[in-house]
């Protein structure tokens, strides 16, 4: 798309021409839901122990080859999470038919036991973009996490990845952070840290109440705090420096801090160009989307066919008209919220952008 104000005026014509179309762009493959850390925030509620009914190898091989014979390997990237996807026993069974096919591939991990070894392999497998999560300085990170030593395994993994990126050996590589208010005074530190460490682009996340983080409210960024992120990040990213630094796609807000806070316009891509493969094979859009809202599973359905016939609450977004937002003036653009913020269980969108989602929210402070 178009750089500058015609991007962001032709974008309504853009997300309507796009989920039209749906192209599928990014498909999450959950290899599995067994983690080497138990975070406070995990969303998915994982732990050591692999769930009951989890895709067994040849099982993830036949849905590789159904990937690489049903859609334009030209246009699509697979994306290996979990879970913590080095966890799986037979990872580079799965990784050795994603190459041997001609996928491209990314992975988006924890860095726990990703050392220079297994980042060299990974390359050799065809590695193309990496994200590794740093969530704060050492006593934050490792809090969080609930393990010593993740915070120095993770910069271990970020200085790799940066390397590999410096050198050409990967297209992309970023880092996420999950911001809570209590490494919400660290973050010009770990800017400083990221930007020393060569680390090409950092996206911000608030925690959002899902899974485990819905038993820690304190994780929760309340209005102010939510705010002072987004005058962090607009502040930040002026000038533009050599760290690429945005929000990720939490929520819709204003169109005037939309614009100070992220690179493209708020589009809610699930089930538009974007789906996943979960660890048991049932057929989601982003991973952190509800189960509620699962369209099918491999393991009785063809992932082609549910891709291009189902996912009509995803593309189709007016039954999300309901209760706060049934007269809201901008439900057009934000049409609902992001999707992974809807509650299956509740009925309703829990809006982690609260306050600054609103149409009437003042400027951001200049920096």
């Amino acid at each position: 798309m178009a750089r500058g104000w015609p991007r962001r005026a032709l974008h309504p014509l853009y997300r309507r021409l796009e989920t039209r179309v749906h192209p599928l762009r990014y498909l999450f493959l959950e290899v599995t839901s067994r983690c080497n850390l138990r975070c406070r925030h995990c969303g998915s509620d994982c732990d050591r122990t692999p769930r009951d009914g989890e895709l067994s190898t040849d099982e993830w091989l036949a849905v590789v080859d159904r990937i690489a014979d049903g859609f334009d390997p030209r246009t699509l990237v697979l994306v290996l999470t979990g879970g913590e996807p080095l966890c799986r026993p037979d990872l580079d069974r799965i990784l050795e038919r994603i190459h041997a096919r001609g996928l491209a591939w990314g992975m988006v991990t924890n860095g726990q036991a990703l050392g220079t070894a297994a980042l060299r392999h990974l390359l050799g497998r065809g590695l193309q973009s990496l994200t590794v999560s740093l969530d704060g300085l050492r006593p934050s990170h490792d809090a969080l996490r609930g393990a010593p030593g993740a915070f120095d395994r993770a910069l271990r993994a970020i200085r790799a990845a940066a390397e590999a990126h410096a050198a050409g050996l990967l297209r992309f590589t970023d880092v996420v952070t999950c911001v809570h208010p209590a490494n919400l005074d660290e973050l010009h530190s770990v800017r400083a840290l990221l930007e020393a460490s060569g680390v090409p682009a950092w996206r911000l996340f608030p925690i959002f109440p899902r899974g485990r983080a819905r038993e820690h409210p304190d994780l929760l960024l309340g209005p102010a705090e939510l705010r002072r992120l987004l005058d962090f990040i607009a502040a930040a990213r002026r000038p533009p420096g050599a760290l690429r630094i945005q929000l990720s796609c939490e929520g819709w807000l204003p169109p005037a801090i939309d614009r100070a806070v992220r690179d493209e316009p708020y589009f809610c891509r699930a089930g538009i160009s974007v789906a996943s493969v979960l660890c048991d094979g049932a057929i989601g859009a982003c991973p952190s989307v509800s189960r509620a809202l699962v369209q099918g599973n491999v393991r009785s359905d063809d992932l082609v066919e549910v891709w291009e016939r189902r996912f009509a609450p995803h593309r189709e977004r007016g039954w999300m008209r309901t209760g706060a937002c049934a007269g809201c003036r901008d439900f057009p653009r934000c049409l609902g919220n992001s999707l992974h913020l809807w509650d299956g269980e509740a009925g309703a969108t829990a809006c982690c952008t609260r306050d600054a989602a609103c149409g009437g929210a003042p400027p951001l402070r200049s920096p």
